[in-house]
């Protein structure tokens, strides 16, 4: 008997009432379900009773179990254990509305501890909450389902590296659901699930007005106009719309500090370029940039001060910065032509031009270098890794504003209505930019933008200073 016939039975008989969204994503029968959901949208239940039938299945086939000596094994993961809690516990709470007889020991509900399993007939059934932000903890077994709560949180390689391998030997079915969080590797498995080749995937997009128990008038609802008066327009789109779009929260989602921030110290092997976003009361920002031979993008110094003019800058980094003084090209701001014709006189560097353009495009070449490397051939350490690298030592001055790391984790989007009619249509806040801005003149210099064309040497052009 399909589970989804189960399901229908088993509702009633404590109370479940699904609305017609969580109704249509529990009634399906693909493997793989993606599913995006607006805030209050109803997506804990979904997560939590859809084990319930699993577990009446599990009862049904014990003796099969028990013979071939196998275990039902399912999985919650969330960014923390915090975020499978609510899951868990309408799991839980379901279970007991059912008397289902749980194993003690075996069974245990403590989120503040981090210890939320659900163990029923002996161990053949059991549901375990996991996090992960600790991922040794997501090696183990083969699993017959897993949840991911809050998936766009997530870090890109849980899935691939834990979770789908763990799928693999009983054939194991996933449920992914999660506010958006951009375009991120969620987003990509959305998609996924759109794609009529996928024949295992299907995707969901679902409002926060799906719930009509919560949100009885609908789109309409006072509730939901309430919260539009209250975000900015793109914030609305992503948390009630459940719609994907870059133009909310944190402009580098993907940026991950074990991820990105290594021991990269200038390597005398490769060829420096200082990235410069000009400043006064705001700070005067240097990046040091190298690029090894498969594009891989390597920050291996900072130079952050305030209240200090480009002569004394230019002095600083020729005397001063260690690392500068290899450097052989400028990429600056082009709206700052004096203040670069003093640095390369001073430093004797050449200047890359083309480094202006939409802020949009700066931004989107970063984000594809933050993100895992799809191709990987020909790679010495044959993994997959990003391809944008901070020196764990840029974190500017102590004393001043923090450095290219933090700017790399604070630089956002407006999120109120107030704060959006201080920013440019999706533009992020003029805060936390300079380290990113000068990041942006690097990669819009050297590898070009949608007014350049392709640029198959991946060099930018070279504007001739005169040096005295």
């Amino acid at each position: 008997m399909p589970l989804y016939v189960v399901k229908d039975r088993i509702w009633p008989t404590f109370g479940y009432e699904p609305h017609a969204g969580q109704a249509e994503v529990h009634n399906d029968s693909h493997r793989h379900k993606v599913v995006a959901w607006g805030r209050r949208g109803g997506k804990s239940r979904v997560g939590g009773n859809e084990f319930i039938p699993e577990a009446v299945y599990t009862y049904s086939i014990r003796d099969v179990l028990i013979h071939n000596n196998m275990k039902r094994i399912f999985w919650i993961v969330g960014p923390d254990y915090s975020d499978c809690e609510k899951e868990f516990r309408v799991l839980w709470d379901s279970a007991k509305k059912l008397d289902l007889p749980m194993d003690k020991p075996g069974s245990y509900n403590n989120p503040l501890g981090g210890f939320m399993h659900l163990s029923l007939w002996d161990g053949l059934f059991q549901v375990h909450a996991k996090s992960a932000r600790y991922p040794d903890g997501l090696d183990g077994e083969g699993l017959s389902g897993v949840e991911l709560v809050e998936a766009a949180k997530l870090k890109p390689h849980v899935w691939g590296k834990f979770i789908r391998p763990a799928l693999a030997d009983m054939g194991g079915w996933s449920l992914q659901t999660s506010t958006p969080e951009g375009k991120n590797w969620f987003y990509k498995h959305w998609q996924r699930g759109n794609d009529p080749s996928k024949k295992a995937w299907k995707s969901w997009r679902m409002p926060s007005w799906v719930n009509t128990v919560l949100f009885p008038g609908g789109k309409d609802d006072p509730e939901i106009q309430d919260m539009r008066d209250d975000m900015s327009a793109e914030r609305f789109k992503q948390e009630i719309e459940a719609d994907f779009t870059e133009f909310v929260g944190r402009v580098f989602k993907d940026f991950d500090e074990e991820m990105h921030v290594i021991d990269c110290p200038y390597n005398p092997n490769l060829p420096l370029y200082l990235a410069v976003d000009y400043g006064w009361t705001n700070p005067f920002v240097v990046l040091g940039i190298q690029i090894d031979v498969w594009d891989n993008v390597y920050v291996c110094g900072e130079y952050r001060i305030t209240n200090r003019d480009t002569g004394e800058v230019a002095n600083d980094l020729k005397y001063d910065v260690s690392w500068a003084k290899h450097a052989t090209h400028i990429f600056p701001d082009p709206a700052g032509p004096d203040d670069t014709n003093i640095l390369a006189n001073k430093l004797r560097l050449k200047v890359h031009k083309n480094t202006g353009g939409e802020l949009k495009f700066r931004l989107e070449q970063i984000r594809k270098w933050l993100q895992f490397d799809p191709e990987t051939f020909g790679h010495p350490d044959d993994i997959r890794k990003p391809k944008l690298f901070i020196d764990r030592h840029c974190i500017g001055n102590p004393l001043g504003d923090g450095g290219l790391i933090r700017e790399m984790q604070e630089y956002r989007y407006p999120e109120t209505k107030e704060e959006s009619q201080k920013a440019e249509k999706e533009s992020p806040m003029d805060k936390d930019d300079h380290g990113p801005e000068a990041l942006g003149r690097f990669f819009r210099g050297h590898f070009g933008g949608p007014s350049d064309g392709e640029k198959s040497d991946g060099r930018a052009r070279v504007r001739k200073v005169r040096v005295r």
